[in-house]
């Protein structure tokens, strides 16, 4: 008999009986009490406050259905709360999104789009680009945006428009600032995306809204403040005098948006930081006061936040539906023609201090009843059978059982041939809590999409489903023809071991799934994802790059068709055409440690044509480590066009390192944008574009002048940074045409929310452009 293994057994049975014993009062407050006129009152309620509601309408922690609720009511809403915190032992929920008062950036997921913008007069290009979105016909908002002749952005809290089809010419033709403080907006407002759809322009802007709550028995109202997303529609049929034709609002922090055809859908999130002054998500409309119906799904978690879904009609300017649905922390959202996808972690047990969990005792007790006992033998079987069997308390019941197990070791410790006789029983009981435990990490490993099915403006919830796995970003999720195709990556430890691998899923319209391939690359996470037509190209990674071609034809048999291992990772992945893709990433090398570290960025070309045997065409090396790019983390930064036959990659290049010490350097950063040639063959660099060059004894490098944005109308090229737009000649090896200096305040960074390096900020250098020829 290992005496290993008995040590082991018996202090994990310990340790269950300790959390037992320890957090027996955790599911057991104390009982609400009714006051006076019968109205509920939750224990943890100061006497200066009360909480108004119903008990029996609340559904409690335990019930994970995940099934669709209505709250009836702000009090109903407040209850469940109030109850929710009690389960919890915590008095507060604290936001998820930004703070109520506070000004935060919320960073918009990910983002292709051809949504035909024109400029409606004048002079206009017979061939431009537009935002790259994840879906055709879905437009995704950006601080950039574009249509045949004018730039629209927003640069230093403001929205400029450029005239930009005569490159030798152009220039800012308009300038609208957002600062204000009136009483209609409170404070500072924070300008943050955009739309063009022909004449109008639709900006949202964030700002803060004042909001009133009363203490019990106080006549006086108390002041605070709100986070509020305001929504302006602009009239730019004269861009040179933007006019301003109508400002709705909705509560929340800005999260997201979409416009499909004249329909826009924009979603917001607020937190909630306390459960007894609740602020009831409202849209203003003009002078019309909406308040839109609370919806949620009974799945327990550590904190709550409201996602309000407002529709605005842009033919009139009005807001055609909204609904606001109280969800975990949520931040993967995807949005097809016919439907938006939130997903959110499921939560089944969250903690709260280091020590114990909601519902920690009771699934213990599980653990130990359903999967030990069973397993137990001989005379430790009957004495914790007949202890089990007793009237006793579960307390007095793990006493007595606690000293049968003690008598019971005693035993074994000095008696080989009982300890080998015990010894399959042990190793029964370790392998079944190993499944066990494997089972509940999976579970709380668990993602839940909602499906919110939109129409001209109308928003109606359809359904729900599961998978096992968390999402990397939006482009982890596709709809093709009903189906929703998901991409997962299982990352989690129990019983000291780590399981980490990836999952396919397909669920249909009903969002049951019908299809999965599951334990895919294991020990590797899921860097990107892209699905095009029946296909699935996945990239994961842990030390080189698998690089996976997935069948997805038949939605019920999800499989793998090929695999193509190679160094470094993709971080973004984009179709060239249908036989080829184009990856985004870094290269990787082994460091000094032994480990693999990246290295500089690097595009690769993919060839899928036999589908079995995906090769690497071609790839290109960018700067030495730490060079970077916004593409690896914001899609809606990489330019493409195949008719053309270009990209265009913004780059934060890093071209040299001299050592200060043994730890530090300095560094010089070069930001710009390289411009390829693509084909079939593989990449050729057309040239560079320079916006600026420093250098830096800071790790994090960012500057005004990096470029975050690219675009072009005929054959002018246009990088834009918050310091230039620089318009260069594709025909002419990129010669430079104009450089047009933006409006720059320097006190911070105003404009796209950027995931990648922030750092202090750094002067521009040389603005000149750099042909270069591979």
């Amino acid at each position: 008999m290992n005496k290993n293994n008995i040590i082991i057994v018996s202090l994990l049975l310990v340790f269950s009986a300790a959390l037992l014993v320890g957090c027996t009062g955790l599911n057991n407050p104390s009982p609400a009490a009714n006051n006076a006129n019968g109205l509920y009152v939750p224990a943890t309620v100061g006497t200066d406050r009360v909480i108004i509601g119903n008990p029996d309408s609340i559904s409690l922690s335990g019930n994970t259905t995940q099934n669709l609720k209505k709250f009836n009511s702000v009090v109903e809403l407040q209850s469940f709360l109030a109850q929710e915190s009690l389960n919890s032992q915590s008095n507060t929920f604290r936001a998820t999104g930004a703070a109520n008062g506070a000004m935060q950036d919320i960073a918009a997921p990910m983002a292709k789009s051809e949504s035909g913008a024109t400029s409606g007069a004048g002079a206009s290009a017979t061939d431009y680009s537009q935002t790259n979105v994840q879906v055709a016909g879905v437009d995704e908002a950006d601080f950039v945006k574009n249509d045949d002749r004018y730039i629209y952005m927003i640069t230093d809290n403001k929205l400029l428009i450029v005239d930009a089809l005569d490159a030798k010419n152009a220039d800012i033709i308009s300038t609208t600032p957002f600062s204000d403080n009136t009483a209609d907006y409170a404070n500072y407002l924070n300008a943050r995306e955009l739309f063009v759809n022909k004449d109008k322009l639709v900006l949202f802007v964030e700002g803060n809204q004042k909001a009133y709550y009363f203490n019990k028995y106080d006549i006086t109202p108390q002041q605070t403040y709100r986070q509020e997303t305001f929504i302006f529609t602009y009239d730019i049929s004269d861009r040179k005098n933007p006019k301003l034709l109508d400002k709705s609002s909705v509560s929340g922090s800005y999260f997201s948006s979409r416009m499909i055809g004249d329909y826009v859908y924009v979603i917001t999130q607020e937190g909630i930081s306390d459960y007894l002054y609740v602020n009831q998500p409202v849209i203003m409309n003009g002078a019309k006061t909406i308040m839109p119906d609370i919806y949620y799904f009974d799945n327990p978690d550590q904190n709550y936040q409201f996602n309000t879904i407002a529709s605005l009609d842009l033919k009139d300017n009005s807001i055609v539906d909204s609904k606001t649905f109280m969800l975990g922390y949520s931040n993967t959202l995807m949005v097809s023609e016919n439907n938006i996808y939130i997903a959110y972690q499921k939560h089944n047990n969250w903690c709260f201090g280091w020590w114990r969990c909601t519902g920690y005792d009771v699934d213990q007790k599980t653990r130990f009843y359903d999967v030990v006992v069973p397993l137990l033998q001989g005379d430790i079987k009957s004495d914790i059978s007949s202890i089990i069997n007793t009237q006793l308390s579960d307390d007095e019941k793990w006493t007595k059982m606690t000293e049968a197990l003690s008598t019971f070791y005693s035993k074994l410790e000095n008696d080989q041939t009982l300890q080998d006789q015990y010894q399959p029983m042990f190793d029964k009981i370790q392998a079944a809590l190993d499944e066990y435990d494997a089972k509940k990490a999976l579970e709380d490993q668990k993602t839940v999409i909602q499906k919110i099915a939109i129409s001209d403006g109308h928003i109606d919830y359809k359904s729900k489903g599961e998978v096992v796995g968390v999402l990397l970003n939006q482009y982890s999720m596709d709809e093709y023809n009903t189906d929703l195709r998901v991409a997962t990556t299982v990352n989690t430890w129990y019983s000291n071991k780590n399981l980490n691998y990836n999952n396919v899923y397909v669920l249909n319209d009903n969002m049951n799934i019908i299809g999965s391939a599951e334990n895919l690359a294991e020990n590797e996470s899921i860097y990107s994802t892209r699905f095009i037509g029946d296909k699935l190209y996945m990239v994961t990674f842990q030390r080189i790059d698998p690089f996976f071609v997935i069948d997805l034809s038949d939605p019920t048999n999800p499989k793998v068709l090929g695999e193509l291992k190679i160094p470094g990772y993709s971080q973004y992945l984009h179709p060239y055409n249908a036989n080829f893709i184009i990856g985004v990433g870094k290269d990787t090398g082994q460091n000094q440690w032994g480990g693999i570290s990246p290295k500089g960025l690097r595009i690769t070309l993919f060839d899928v044509t036999d589908f079995n045997n995906p090769k690497e065409v071609d790839h290109y090396d960018i700067g030495e480590s730490g060079s970077d790019s916004p593409v690896l983390y914001d899609p809606k930064a990489f330019l493409f066009s195949q008719t053309k036959g270009f990209i265009v990659l913004p780059v934060s290049e890093i071209t040299q390192k001299t050592p200060i010490n043994q730890y530090n350097y300095h560094t010089t950063v070069w930001h710009g944008a390289y411009v390829f040639n693509v084909t079939e063959q593989g990449f050729s660099l057309m040239g560079k574009v320079k916006h600026s060059s420093m250098t830096t004894d800071y790790y994090n490098w960012w500057d005004q002048a990096s470029v975050s944005r690219s675009l072009y109308m005929d054959n002018n090229l246009y990088t834009i940074s918050q310091k230039y737009i620089k318009i260069n000649d594709l025909n002419d090896k990129l010669a430079e045409l104009n450089t047009i200096d933006l409006p720059s305040s320097n006190s911070g960074y105003a404009g796209p929310i950027y995931n990648g390096p922030i750092v202090p900020m750094a002067s521009a250098g040389s603005s000149d452009s750099a042909p270069m020829v591979k």
